[in-house]
């Protein structure tokens, strides 16, 4: 049976204790399988096939008529308020991509059911109503410009969201948002899509360690032929020239969007 993560952002840890490596992240209203339990721990596995020891409290069963239609968050963080009305404090923080209940709409605010039973309120201009609103357009230039809003999110290891991310972690995310999906590591991204000698906007580009031909560490995209957008371990979210930057540890490229 699927339960769904009921926190806006539930740490997957290597081993069930909150001291160990935390491998990925699982965020609000994602489904996830239970794998195995550890007194209050429990390993999930993602929809992208990702597993990880998350705490119990972490997810809960489906609410009653947990069914389309679906609002999508559209800002990097929505406040979630228990009425329509912005001078209330957010009761929860819900981050870009996640998707809930859509229970009320009009101009100004939305109703959305968390999957704890809650129905919470934020402004409509934050939420895409899934198959009703425009799909997000995959092409290069749409892809840049959702890369370029996270510029300056701290990096992460093992993060999934603007709280802080990851490189596999960013890159998985911006295309997610425009229908495009791509495994957790960046290992794993490195066998998706097809191989590429010039890469360019949109394309993603792999690094290994300077000892490590044939391992890869590091994932970025191409924003144009010479600029990628990565998140940088210990630093950021930022955007490096591909010729100058960890230019002695890149591999290869590789085509994930379908070109027209």
């Amino acid at each position: 049976m699927k339960h769904l993560i009921s926190r806006s952002v539930a740490p997957m840890h290597l081993r069930p204790d909150a001291c160990t490596e935390q491998v990925s992240q699982a965020l609000l209203g994602m489904p996830v399988e239970v794998q195995a339990q550890d007194g209050n721990w429990s390993r999930v596995r993602t929809p992208d096939g990702y597993e990880g020891w998350v705490e119990v409290g972490s997810y809960t069963q489906p609410p009653a008529a947990w069914e389309g239609p679906w609002g999508e968050i559209e800002e990097l963080w929505a406040n979630l308020r228990p009425e329509a009305d912005y001078r209330l404090a957010a009761h929860v923080h819900a981050p870009i991509g996640v998707r809930l209940h859509l229970v009320e709409r009009d101009e100004k605010w939305t109703g959305l059911r968390l999957p704890d039973g809650r129905t919470l309120w934020t402004e409509s201009h934050r939420v895409r109503v899934v198959d009703r609103d425009p799909l997000r357009p995959a092409s290069p230039r749409a892809l840049a410009r959702t890369a370029r809003r996270f510029l300056g999110v701290p990096y992460l290891w093992g993060g999934c969201s603007p709280l802080g991310i990851d490189c596999s972690g960013f890159v998985q995310l911006v295309m997610r948002l425009h229908g495009i999906e791509l495994l957790r590591d960046a290992y794993l991204q490195g066998e998706q899509g097809n191989p590429v000698e010039r890469p360019g906007a949109a394309d993603l580009v792999f690094f290994g360690p300077a000892d490590g031909a044939d391992r890869i560490t590091h994932v970025g995209m191409m924003l144009d032929e010479r600029r990628f957008i990565h998140a940088k371990g210990s630093e950021c979210v930022r955007i490096d020239v591909l010729e100058t930057h960890r230019a002695h540890t890149f591999r290869f490229a590789r085509r994930v969007l379908p070109r027209g």
